[in-house]
């Protein structure tokens, strides 16, 4: 806040009559006659000594408009602005009082101004369309009142202190909304830097729990893969040996025992061939680009998918509730569905009312929620913590490879969603597939729930 100043009293009179310049002055710079009768009475009374109410202004003279348009230029380059002038409108042979005003008001836009005049030389709407309506012009008809020209000086030098007082207030708050600007754009500069490192740091971790991710996954497929290869490995070295044996000894081979060690290494092919499958699969899921996908065609296509593991005899249980266009790939998640389905397909053999029921609803936050549920033999507590981890089955050996839900995990958080399982053994299973609202949402109308 700027420091506030003492009272500007200077007071400029342009006119070209000399006397009218002594009458200002005796007005404005001699004390009101009160308070030279009370300093008078005080000195030959002693009584006590007052201040004086007006100490007077400071009038200077300028008796045409040009020169009073100097001096205002000067007082205000020497930085002590005048704050009213008194302008007489007739001023022969030099510009008029309204011109003068005009030009005035160029050097010095606070100025007040009273424009002095005993004739009718302009009417107010003709000064007004020359020099616009303004707060800070008055007219003062000649012969004036001494009492209403000092009113006026101190009314104007009133309003012009409080007028400079306002720019100066202005000038201030223009200065902290400058340095408020300033800290904005730097916390601004600091919040978008923070927000750029924890971007880098993110992706740093995301690539970190990648190769973490990776290297598990690699083991456990070396280790998957090392079984089966072994029985194949073993079995082939056994029919080799045992045909080495029948060409150098004559021995006719044992077509049933061959038959066997065959069997087994068709198994073990078998079995890598579908890791190597299962992988591919991910592999291609993984590179599709997300975009919106209508749920109802994705859900209708993987019950179509699983209808053969969920058997005749299941209750499947349809109801989708109005739901938007989800974020995702169309075949990932069609994948993640029909994994979903399969393993309740597989949960409900030998129940004796097998049922399986698919919920697609919005929630109030606008996440889309799909549910998958069984009446099967649910899943034992001490495995609800691995289901999602790769290679992790509770299938009897040789009917899976443990990569199903891992996979579904996986499509599903990289498309920002998530996946979760409420079970209990005897209670069934609900998987609840958690998936963001695609942009410029398609609302699927679909009707009440259906059954087939």
């Amino acid at each position: 806040m700027s420091a506030p100043t003492a009272a500007n009293r200077r007071i400029l009179v342009v006119d070209d009559n000399q006397a009218i310049h002594q009458d200002f002055r005796k007005i404005l710079c001699a004390p009101p006659a009160s308070t030279a009768l009370d300093a008078m009475e005080a000195a030959l009374f002693g009584g006590p000594e007052t201040a004086p109410v007006d100490a007077g202004f400071e009038v200077d003279s300028a008796y045409q408009g040009e020169e009073g348009i100097a001096r205002v230029k000067a007082a205000v380059a020497d930085g002590r602005p005048y704050a009213l002038a008194f302008v007489d409108i007739r001023m022969p042979p030099g510009i008029d009082g309204v011109e003068t005003a005009r030009r005035l008001w160029k050097e010095d836009e606070d100025l007040q101004i009273v424009l002095c005049s005993a004739y009718s030389d302009y009417s107010w709407e003709e000064m007004t369309q020359r020099l616009g309506l303004s707060q800070r012009l008055l007219i003062l008809r000649k012969p004036f009142d001494n009492i209403e020209v000092r009113q006026l000086a101190h009314a104007l030098t009133e309003k012009w202190e409080l007028l400079r007082q306002s720019h100066r207030r202005l000038e201030d708050l223009s200065r902290e909304v400058e340095e408020w600007t300033r800290e904005l754009a730097m916390a601004n500069e600091r919040l978008r830097k923070e927000m750029e490192d924890r971007a880098k740091l993110e992706l740093r971790l995301a690539q970190s729990q990648r190769l973490e991710a990776l290297g598990r996954l690699s083991g456990g497929l070396a280790h998957e893969i090392n079984n089966p290869l072994s029985v194949i490995m073993a079995s082939v070295g056994f029919m080799r040996a045992e045909l080495e044996d029948q060409v150098k000894g004559g021995r006719q081979a044992d077509a049933k025992e061959l038959s066997e060690v065959c069997a087994d290494a068709l198994i073990g092919a078998e079995r890598i061939l579908r890791i190597v499958n299962d992988f591919r699969l991910f592999s291609r899921l993984d590179g599709q680009p997300p975009g919106r996908v209508d749920l109802r065609e994705v859900l209708d296509h993987a019950l179509s998918g699983a209808s053969y593991t969920l058997g005749p005899k299941a209750q499947v249980v349809r109801d989708f509730q109005d739901v938007p266009a989800v974020w995702g790939s169309e075949q990932g998640l069609e994948q993640v569905f029909l994994g979903l389905l399969n393993n309740a397909g597989y949960a409900i053999q030998g129940t004796a009312e097998p049922r399986v029921t698919i919920v697609a609803r919005q929630r109030d936050d606008g996440w889309v929620v799909v549910e998958v549920k069984d009446n099967g033999t649910g899943i034992p507590p001490e495995h609800l913590g691995r289901i999602f981890d790769p290679f992790f089955t509770t299938k009897p050996p040789g009917t899976g490879t443990g990569l199903g839900l891992s996979i579904c995990y996986g499509i599903v958080s990289g498309l920002g969603g998530s996946i979760e399982v409420d079970s209990a053994p005897g209670k069934g299973s609900t998987f609840r597939v958690k998936l963001p609202r695609g942009p410029e949402a398609m609302v699927s109308a679909v009707g009440p729930a259906e059954q087939q």
